[in-house]
């Protein structure tokens, strides 16, 4: 009797065993970092919501056979110090294949070096910090679904000195890795076109500042054509709402930061002829109607929250893992190492268009958009062309 229960017991084991590892061999996980509360929850639930559809519609297609693909929810606060800690989870959690972060470029910079020594395929989403690409930093599992700031505020600076002719513009930051970053490349970027002098003046502000009277009426004795605001959309709706009420009535541009619906509604009336220079476009621009497709999809997904700027983006990282995930089954190869190497070298079909990543982890699509504020809606007036070097006008 004793020995049949033996036996039984160790029949038991081997079965759990044995589908114990059935599940770690066809179940992945996919960990997001994002900031899903605090200031920046609009951009990050956005985002998750985006990127969590590309992996639903990834398992409910049936192209991955019986593998699984699970989106472990990460919610960094907007916190550096918080974002590195969800970093070392994925890296810890052998089932964790890839991971998608960060939207803000403080928060992307804290956590390279961690998913780099775990090996953590990494797609980040919104971080426009240049140090976040290589060869600006040794983490060669790092990868960019859209374009850095020196191509973008290069763009912006063309904008602004080339086409609205602004000669005085003064820069403001916020004292973030953003921003700062994006002020400086600005300046450098309208030096290099027209020499020194367009950029007259800058100062800093900061993360939670609400009155900006001092500054605002020092800027106002200094005949200025334009303000380029390289902040975040909450303060910037306030600067922006005491220029026009202290009579500052100048066109103030900004950048990722600050081009969202929210910012629209934050702001309120003062929001027109707000201008912002986007990594991204209109839905309707993306090719062979997949832009209006993923609209419709993330409608018909009934989330409670927008898509908002990001959330193409975000959809597209989504599709070139579910994409790179099925390649590397199909040679069964589920690795970390495996996905690297596959990241390295595929083309993908995305919301957003076709592209492979570059040497360096960059996606070579790099349409940006210049935008104003116009009855309650982001217009788009101009783009660039496919690699970012010149402009076409859309609209006036």
């Amino acid at each position: 009797m004793y020995r049949s229960k033996v036996f039984l017991l160790a029949a038991v084991l081997i079965a759990g065993s044995f589908f114990s590892n059935q599940v770690k061999a066809d179940s992945y996980k996919l960990y997001v970092n994002l900031p899903l509360s605090g200031p920046w929850s609009s951009f990050g639930e956005g985002m998750f919501n985006s990127f969590k559809l590309a992996i639903d519609q990834g398992n409910a297609s049936g192209e991955l056979g019986n593998l699984k693909l699970e989106v472990v929810r990460g919610d960094n606060a907007g916190d550096s110090a918080q974002a590195a800690s969800l970093a070392t989870k994925a890296g810890t959690d052998a089932k964790v294949i890839g991971a998608f972060c960060c939207w803000s470029s403080g928060l992307a910079l804290a956590t390279h070096s961690t998913y780099n020594r775990y090996g953590v395929p990494t797609i980040l989403g919104g971080s426009n910090d240049h140090r976040s690409t290589r060869p600006f930093h040794k983490s060669a599992v790092i990868f960019r679904n859209s374009p850095y700031d020196l191509i973008n505020m290069k763009m912006l600076a063309t904008y602004v000195t080339n086409y609205a002719n602004m000669k005085r513009v003064f820069a403001i930051d916020d004292n973030t890795a953003f921003s700062v970053t994006q002020a400086n490349e600005f300046t450098k970027a309208a030096d290099k076109l027209h020499g020194k002098g367009r950029v007259v003046g800058r100062e800093s502000v900061q993360l939670g500042e609400k009155d900006f009277t001092p500054l605002i009426t020092k800027l106002k004795g200094m005949n200025l054509d334009g303000v380029f605001y390289a902040g975040h959309m909450v303060e910037a709706a306030l600067f922006r709402q005491q220029m026009l009420k202290l009579g500052l009535k100048i066109p103030m541009m900004s950048s990722g930061g600050v081009f969202s619906n929210t910012y629209i509604k934050t702001a309120g009336e003062a929001s027109e002829g707000t201008l912002a220079s986007f990594w991204g476009l209109p839905l309707d621009h993306y090719p062979e109607g997949r832009g209006t497709k993923f609209e419709k999809d993330y409608a018909a997904a009934n989330f409670q929250d927008p898509y908002e700027s990001f959330g193409p983006m975000a959809n597209a990282a989504g599709q070139v893992f579910v994409q790179a995930i099925k390649r590397i089954s199909s040679q069964g190869k589920v690795t970390r190492k495996a996905l690297l190497k596959e990241l390295n070298s595929g083309r993908y079909t995305t919301t957003i268009g076709e592209f492979g990543f570059d040497s360096n982890g960059m996606l070579e699509i790099l349409h940006i958009g210049i935008f104003r504020v116009e009855n309650a809606k982001w217009k788009l007036l101009y783009r660039t062309d496919r690699a970012a070097t010149k402009f076409t006008k859309i609209a006036d």
